[in-house]
Order: structure tokens, then C-alpha cells, then sequence
């Protein structure tokens, strides 16, 4: 299993004053369940970069064991506020050919899902070949069957 980034939802935010001091801290930005929180820590009120930065690790451990964290299933069932589908893992795909002056559309259905390795896996279903409803609907089960056979 990879390790954590240690400084995960960290960022280091400096500022150059008009005397000349540097001055900044460190901010925690967090996002769980669509709820956005952030922090600001600085190094002046904590008493340096290290305590600061501290502090700032702190805060983030306590947003994470307070949040309901979602399993990857539970995300996976869970639709993205982008997504133009309304299945998770199927989108159209428009695809651009450019060949001189002429440019040629075509569209399909493309469904995707992470295999049993955690290998990327797509398969597409063109709408000019199978209609509209019928791609949509192969593309869905492709998923469905990909997500099965993967085995988790």
C-alpha cells in the first residue's frame, strides 16, 4: 500500500512585505462529502514555520477521523456533479477528425472502470453504429461487467 504524502492538503503560501520580509504560514484545504474547509496557519502566530506547520497537520488529522470517509464502492455509486450521464464511468465522447478543410464528428459511448490490478480499463460504442439509446445501454453493461469482474 503507497504511503501518505505527509503534507497532503497542505500548501505553503509565502508573501514578500514592501520592507522586504518574507512573511507566510500554511494553509489546510480539505473537501469531504462536498463540504470544503480551510485553515490558515501562520508562522507568526505559531511561533515559526515547523509549529505552524504543526498545527496545521493537526488540524487536517482531526477534519479526517471527524469525516465520514466514503469507501471507494460507496464513491464509485455516487455520481459526480459533472457528470452528463447519470451513470458513473459512462460518457459520450465526441471525436474530431480534421483532414484538410473538412472536419468529420463522430460520437460514441464510452464506458470506463479500474480492473482487478487497478489497471485503467475503456471500451467504446459508436452512436453511428449501434444508435444513440443502444450504445448508451452497451456502454452501461460493459461497466457493470468490468466492475464485476474486477472483484472488488
Amino acid at each position: 500500500m503507497p504511503r501518505k504524502n505527509p503534507r497532503r492538503n497542505i500548501s505553503r503560501l509565502e508573501k514578500l512585505t514592501s520592507t522586504g520580509h518574507v512573511t507566510g504560514g500554511w494553509e489546510v484545504r480539505l473537501q469531504r462529502q462536498r463540504e470544503k474547509q480551510s485553515k490558515f496557519f501562520s508562522d507568526s502566530i505559531y511561533g515559526g514555520k515547523l509549529a505552524a506547520l504543526r498545527a496545521a497537520k493537526e488540524f487536517r488529522n482531526e477534519i479526517e477521523l471527524e469525516a465520514d470517509k466514503m469507501s471507494v464502492e460507496e464513491k464509485s455509486l455516487r455520481p459526480s456533479t459533472r457528470n452528463q450521464s447519470g451513470v458513473v464511468g459512462v460518457r459520450l465522447h465526441e471525436q474530431v477528425d480534421r483532414r484538410g478543410e473538412f472536419e468529420y464528428h463522430s460520437w460514441s459511448w464510452v464506458a470506463q472502470w479500474t480492473d482487478g490490478h487497478g489497471r485503467r480499463r475503456t471500451k467504446s460504442f459508436a452512436v453511428e453504429k449501434f444508435g444513440d439509446v443502444e450504445a448508451f445501454r452497451l456502454a452501461w453493461q460493459a461497466r457493470k461487467d468490468g466492475v464485476r469482474n474486477a472483484g472488488r
